[in-house]
C-alpha cells in the first residue's frame, strides 16, 4: 500500500475503531443476551447472532473502506492494501515464533482466568455456560448448552463466524488502522495497536492476562514483518481448535 495515499490515524481515530466493535459486543452479551434468554431463544442460537455480527460488521467496514479508496479492483490491489504479503523466510520464522509464544503465553497463563473471574468485578455473568465461563465445568458432547449430536449445522456457523472474526479483526485493526498508526506513532504504533486490542477484549475481562501477551506480540509482529498474514495464519489456527475438536467429536 502506497503510504502516500494514507493519513495517519489520532488516537481518538483508534479509539473509536476498536470502541465502537467491543462496546457493541459488550452491550450484546451483557444487556440484549439475558433478554433472548428470558424469552426462550437457547444461548448458542443468541451468541451466534450476538456475538459474530459484529465481526461481520467490521469486515463490511473494512471491504467499504477499500473500495472507497482503490478504484481498480484485485485480488493484487486487496493484498496490497491490507499488507497481506507473501509467506517469505523471514515472515515464515516471525509466525513459527508467534505461534509458539502464543501457545506458552494463553495456556501458560491459562490458569490466571479462573483466579481473575473469582474477584467480583470480573466474573462472568451466571448465565455464560463453561465455554466461555472458567468458573463452571465442561459437559462433554455439548456446545453452549446445545448438543452437537446431529447438529452439523452448529460447524458451519462456527465456521463462517470463525471467517468473519479472523478476517474482521485481522484486515481492520493491522492491514487497515496499523499503517495509519504507524504515520503517526513510528516504531511506537504496535504498543498503541496492542494495548487498545487487549481492552477491546473487555467482554473476556477474566482473560486479560494471558491476552495481553498475545495482544502485544501480534501487534509486534506484524508491524516487525510489515504484513497482516502471520497475524491471519497463528489468530486463525488457534481459533480453529475447538471446531476441529466439535469435528472430531461428532465422528
Amino acid at each position: 500500500m502506497d503510504s502516500r495515499t494514507i493519513k495517519p490515524a489520532p488516537l481518538w481515530q483508534s479509539l473509536c475503531f476498536f470502541g465502537i466493535s467491543s462496546i457493541l459486543i459488550i452491550t450484546n452479551l451483557y444487556v440484549i443476551m439475558p433478554h433472548l434468554l428470558a424469552s426462550g431463544i437457547p444461548f448458542l442460537t443468541g451468541y451466534f447472532i450476538l456475538f459474530y455480527t459484529p465481526f461481520l460488521l467490521l469486515f463490511v467496514t473494512e471491504i467499504i473502506f477499500y473500495k472507497r479508496n482503490i478504484r481498480k479492483l484485485s485480488w493484487e490491489s486487496f493484498k496490497g492494501y491490507f499488507r497481506i504479503k507473501k509467506l517469505n523466510r523471514k515472515t515464515l520464522f516471525w509466525t513459527i515464533g508467534l505461534f509458539l509464544f502464543w501457545l506458552v503465553s494463553f495456556f501458560g497463563l491459562g490458569f490466571t482466568q479462573k483466579l481473575i473471574a473469582e474477584i467480583p468485578f470480573f466474573n462472568p455473568p451466571s448465565y455464560f455456560p463453561p465455554e466461555i465461563n472458567p468458573l463452571k465445568s465442561m459437559v462433554s458432547g455439548e456446545l453452549m448448552g446445545t448438543p452437537l449430536e446431529g447438529n452439523w449445522w452448529i460447524i458451519i456457523v462456527c465456521t463462517i463466524g470463525w471467517f468473519f472474526n479472523i478476517f474482521g479483526e485481522e484486515l481492520l485493526f493491522r492491514g487497515y488502522l496499523l499503517p495509519r498508526q504507524e504515520m503517526k506513532y513510528g516504531k511506537h504504533a504496535w504498543i498503541i495497536n496492542g494495548v487498545l486490542w487487549t481492552l477491546w477484549h473487555s467482554f473476556w475481562r477474566w482473560q486479560l492476562i494471558p491476552l495481553f501477551f498475545t495482544c502485544m506480540s501480534l501487534s509486534f509482529v506484524a508491524q516487525k514483518t510489515q504484513s497482516t498474514l502471520p497475524g491471519i495464519i497463528v489468530h486463525g489456527v488457534l481459533n480453529f481448535i475447538p471446531i476441529i475438536m466439535m469435528i472430531t467429536w461428532l465422528f
